[in-house]
């Protein structure tokens, strides 16, 4: 039978009230108290009941992460680096990959006090019957949405990754990414690369990685490079899509320039150099949480509803 406050209250010889608040850190109990109190219930294997306390309080200091994918390195990395800021912010955070509106629901059922959702296009937007009832901040492009949005302009970036290549005398580049999708930020990323070197005169090909997974690129390389090659300067969609590429470049003797998307440190650690472009990965997580707790810890809060943070191009 599970422990109750009472149970505690009844060993420490103290009162029902004193027990919680001293499982609080109130300063209205003695630190000799607490430290009893605290002991003993480990002792006894006290669990909170947070869902009681969610029922009291309106808040369960919870908050819902809605991911598209377990299988990509960028996508937990990012992941990861939500979990930390959640942490420091007091929170604990739950992840789903089911399809965001179900997702969503059941969070919103759950007294989750707010959702950070992945978002990709008109599949993923929230309706309103969820978002008038749980803060939410998505991760994705600049579109109108009934809830704020960080936008991290995958346009620059691409723009940002041809200029460097340009400026280290390239004038013929490979991009390779998920050609057919319906990820706007895919989508996106393609567009602005090709509109870019028809604007800058630059020759250019497309690759079809045929999907975002390292393992996926890499086998969709091998059938291309069975009859084609690839260029000096070479744009990725992805720090993925790159890995699946270095599977067939690490033993050439003159190695491709490379600049990747996915602004992330993990790029360290590869004995390939490569130039990265786009927002850090820590920034982009530090400013989801921040926004998601200024909506469910403030009242009629006034903010943009798109925030835009602005790439950022990285040096081996």
């Amino acid at each position: 039978m599970a422990v109750t406050l009472k149970d505690i209250a009844i060993e420490c010889g103290v009162s029902y009230s004193t027990v919680s608040k001293a499982l609080k850190d109130s300063p209205l109990v003695t630190e000799a108290t607490k430290r009893k109190i605290k002991e003993k219930a480990e002792e006894m294997n006290y669990i909170p009941n947070n869902s009681a306390r969610s029922l009291v309080s309106n808040k369960s200091n919870t908050i819902g992460l809605i991911w598209p994918a377990v299988d990509r390195v960028a996508v937990t990395t990012l992941a990861s680096q939500i979990n930390e800021a959640v942490k420091k912010a007091g929170y604990f955070m739950v992840v789903s990959i089911d399809d965001p509106i179900t997702a969503a629901g059941k969070f919103l059922e759950l007294r989750f006090d707010g959702v950070i959702v992945f978002d990709e296009g008109e599949e993923t937007r929230l309706p309103a019957k969820i978002t008038n009832n749980i803060p939410v901040v998505a991760y994705g492009v600049e579109r109108e949405l009934d809830y704020p949005i960080i936008n991290v302009n995958h346009d620059k970036s691409m723009q940002l990754a041809v200029d460097t290549l340009m400026d280290k005398g390239h004038s013929e580049i490979d991009y390779i990414g998920d050609l057919e999708t319906k990820d706007i930020r895919q989508i996106i990323k393609k567009e602005t690369f090709i509109h870019y070197c028809e604007e800058k005169k630059v020759n250019y090909q497309l690759i079809d990685s045929e999907g975002l997974s390292e393992e996926v690129t890499s086998n969709s390389l091998r059938k291309y490079l069975a009859n084609n090659t690839l260029k000096r300067g070479i744009v990725c969609g992805s720090y993925d899509i790159t890995m699946g590429l270095l599977h067939h470049i690490d033993k050439q003797a003159e190695k491709p320039m490379i600049v990747s998307y996915d602004n992330i440190k993990k790029f360290d650690a590869i004995d390939t150099p490569v130039y990265t472009v786009g927002v850090p990965s820590e920034k982009i997580a530090e400013s989801l949480v921040q926004i998601l707790i200024k909506h469910i810890e403030a009242e009629d809060i006034e903010e943009e509803q798109i925030i835009q943070l602005y790439p950022e191009v990285t040096y081996p």
